[in-house]
């Protein structure tokens, strides 16, 4: 007798049903047509919805997107989701926690919203993990600025908001530069970690770098290098970055130390996915930069290894119901 099929719901936020196709990024594209395919191998109905579209009182999502057949379809019927995959954008963790908790209350929540909560903010992970980073001041307005700013020793400043992904509303640059700048507040001010040879015994010399570790349920899975443009100083791919894989085994000693204690914070929860970035200064020294909890499929998509495809997600959909 065959089980009865299991739903998966991705959310995100925003609605695009009157798009041609959902999601705009060609490579989180495919590598999500890829996920939905190999779900309905495990008769598991793979779906994404907007937030806009759940029905608390119901809990059932009244319409979605699904990759069906070779194309992607509307879907207009209620939906109960068993598993709620979160690719809700940080700067929504806060107006949409109390939904997120009571889709949590019905169905598996992942990540939890307790977890994004307490750690996806750029802020709270340095309250956490400031020993292992570089040094990070807040400023709460233009006025606060200038005192910021000089708390910073390095000749450059990174400038971010406290929340967000893919390099956008970073400016990195010298004081002048910092400045000059319109932000919307509060935004953090780090140290800039000098790197112009990456991964110590794995970059190309000149290269600038970073090293992400991406971890399911606090096990790495893989890790990549992404790799600056000429001339540019981010390293994120929605910036022009490139990226290739760092076998487990290349990565320095060192960052193993940190990751160690930083994981152990993070293991209060059972169930987790998120990355951890870092750089590395002129000695070799590894520096914490920031942890994402949304790592994009992107990113796996691109390092087009089918294996590790299939092991991220055999390890996502474990956490489905028994029946």
């Amino acid at each position: 007798m065959q089980k009865e099929s299991k739903n998966i719901v991705v959310i995100y936020t925003g609605s695009d049903w009157d798009m041609e196709v959902p999601i705009s990024y060609e490579q989180t594209r495919k590598a999500f047509e890829r996920w939905h395919m190999m779900a309905l191998e495990k008769n598991i109905q793979m779906y994404r919805a907007s937030v806009e579209w759940y029905d608390i009182e119901k809990n059932v999502f009244i319409r979605a997107w699904a990759f069906r057949d070779g194309k992607w379809r509307r879907i207009e019927k209620d939906i109960t989701p068993d598993l709620i995959y979160d690719k809700t954008p940080g700067s929504s963790e806060h107006k949409l926690f109390d939904l997120k908790m009571a889709m949590a209350s019905n169905s598996i929540v992942f990540n939890s919203p307790l977890f994004r909560t307490m750690v996806d903010s750029k802020l709270s992970q340095y309250a956490l993990f400031s020993e292992y980073m570089p040094k990070t001041v807040v400023a709460m307005n233009s006025a606060d600025l200038k005192n910021a700013i000089e708390e910073i020793k390095t000749s450059k400043i990174v400038a971010k908001p406290l929340q967000g992904s893919g390099g956008f509303g970073i400016v990195i640059g010298d004081k002048e530069t910092i400045l000059k700048e319109k932000f919307i507040y509060p935004m953090l001010l780090q140290e800039f970690v000098k790197n112009e040879n990456g991964i110590p015994g794995f970059s190309e010399k000149g290269e600038l770098a970073d090293l992400r570790i991406t971890y399911i349920n606090h096990q790495p899975l893989y890790a990549l290098s992404r790799i600056a443009q000429g001339g540019s100083l981010f390293t994120n791919m929605h910036q022009g970055a490139t990226s290739k894989r760092v076998p487990l085994e290349k990565i320095p000693p060192s960052v193993w130390e940190v990751t160690e204690k930083i994981v152990v914070k993070l293991k209060m929860f059972a169930k987790a996915q998120y990355s951890l970035d870092f750089f590395f200064d002129e000695k070799g020294k590894p520096f914490f930069i920031e942890m994402n909890t949304v790592p994009g499929l992107c990113l796996i998509e691109d390092l087009k290894d089918p294996e590790l495809q299939q092991k991220d997600f055999d390890a996502f959909v474990e956490m489905l119901p028994r029946n």
